[in-house]
């Protein structure tokens, strides 16, 4: 389906406001559509390859810790023949803020998130769902036309998966740096994956902007999320950019990320987060 995507779901939960992050205990919502449709500006498009993802969190952050869950529903489309997957996690997320030392002046935090939960492969409604979101768009082929996947070649699997994140900051929200590393294995299905983050981002009042620069290996043990156009094996380099509108507790944001999951497809995420008492 196309080409660049927003960052995960992940990388969204670390990159909130420290404002937000630092009451006592405020709940955070985030929810994203990632699609290659948000790449373009001339639809319709060429919808084969990395595809859509629908993707929710909610965590409850009370101090420096926070607890809550994630769920992501992936619909990966082969870009060769008509082949299809669907990749669906639910994992439960542990956020950790590291009480740090001042360096100097200078705004110095560490955030960490570890993650654990099923993951499973399969016929889980893709097929339908991208048929009924392209009948409603005009962004690409229906079953109806005859030119939409829709090959599950194999039964549904499932798997779990475990992972962690840690980022380090430099700055506060009008100019910072940091770098990110994270870690996730998938055993008996779903993705293992090793990224190295660094990036930057500026904000003012109510607008802001990052742009990132990754490295990232991806195995997978499922042979299916790796369909032509799916997930690319062995290492990766992709790229992100991005910005965002705040008011109040409450932002929109939209990122351009190349190189999905090591696809060589980009895809493009369009977010809403909230932060509340």
């Amino acid at each position: 389906m196309g080409r660049w995507c927003v960052a995960l779901v992940l990388t969204a939960s670390m990159a909130t406001s420290s404002a937000a992050l630092a009451d006592d205990s405020t709940w955070h919502t985030y929810a994203a559509l990632r699609n290659d449709a948000f790449t373009d500006l001339t639809p319709p498009l060429d919808d084969q390859g990395f595809t859509h993802d629908n993707a929710f969190s909610l965590v409850r952050t009370r101090g420096d810790l926070g607890f809550g869950g994630r769920f992501m529903h992936r619909w990966l489309t082969s870009n060769v023949d008509y082949r299809r997957w669907d990749q669906l996690e639910v994992v439960s997320l542990v956020e950790w803020r590291v009480p740090t030392p001042t360096i100097g002046d200078l705004p110095f935090r560490i955030d960490t998130i570890g993650r654990f939960g099923p993951t499973l492969g399969g016929n889980f409604g893709g097929r339908y769902l991208q048929n009924g979101w392209h009948s409603l768009s005009g962004t690409g082929p229906t079953l109806e036309s005859g030119y939409l996947a829709d090959d599950y070649p194999g039964d549904r699997r499932i798997g779990v998966l475990a992972g962690a994140r840690g980022r380090l900051q430099l700055g506060d929200d009008r100019l910072q740096g940091y770098a990110i590393v994270d870690v996730q294995a998938g055993l008996g299905g779903g993705v293992s994956s090793f990224e190295t983050v660094l990036g930057g981002a500026s904000s003012a009042r109510h607008l802001g902007a990052h742009v990132e620069l990754a490295a990232s290996r991806y195995h997978v043990s499922d042979d299916n999320l790796a369909l032509p156009g799916g997930y690319g094996r062995g290492w990766q380099l992709e790229w992100r950019i991005g910005f965002h509108i705040a008011w109040s507790r409450f932002r929109v944001s939209y990122e351009y990320r190349a190189n999905e999951g090591g696809s060589d497809e980009p895809i493009g995420v369009i977010a809403f987060e909230s932060w509340r008492r």
